[in-house]
């Protein structure tokens, strides 16, 4: 625990240390809390600051909290998902005209 407290203080705050923490003391991670951890500690703690590691042979790369272009995995919709999703932003729009909710679900 001495160690744990200790390490507290000394890594550099960034997103990682918490969840790399975790796992150090045992606790089990979720996925994201895991590639969050394994960045951190791959990349030294962010000791150099928190940049972009460039690894782009790593799997985790796409995951990389701070990657310079930003290029986050994004969830693709099924086009059930995006018709879902369409009649949703529809009706919260407030726009209720009956000619255009048939446009929409046509």
């Amino acid at each position: 625990m001495e160690n744990i407290d200790h390490m507290k203080k000394k890594f550099k705050k960034a997103l990682g240390r918490n969840e790399y923490i975790d796992f150090l003391s045992g606790k089990k991670l979720s996925p994201t809390k895991a590639i969050l951890a394994d960045c951190y500690e791959c990349t030294g703690n962010y000791s150099d600051g928190k940049v972009d590691c460039e690894s782009q042979h790593c799997p985790l790369y796409q995951f990389m909290p701070y990657r310079k272009d930003e290029l986050k995995v994004k969830k693709v919709l099924s086009e059930k998902q995006q018709e879902a999703f369409n009649k949703m932003a529809f009706i919260s729009s407030g726009t209720r005209k009956s000619s255009d909710h048939q446009q929409l679900v046509k």
